[in-house]
């Protein structure tokens, strides 16, 4: 597996995990989308890194 793929996949396990240590108080905006889209954009980067790496390995 790609190397960039690992690490984008572990980046967004990181920000899945730390999404609910997220203070939510009283009066102030909900920030936790943050957390949750950075997680997602990270799995997103972690599939494109995989699917160059094994377009890259099919080309002659």
């Amino acid at each position: 597996m790609d190397r960039r793929a690992i690490f984008f996949l572990a980046a967004a396990a990181v920000c899945g995990m730390l999404t609910p240590l997220i203070p939510i108080e009283d009066g102030k905006p909900d920030i936790t989308w943050v957390g949750k889209s950075t997680a997602v954009a990270f799995a997103i980067l972690a599939l494109l890194s995989w699917l160059d790496h094994a377009g890259r390995r099919r080309s002659p």
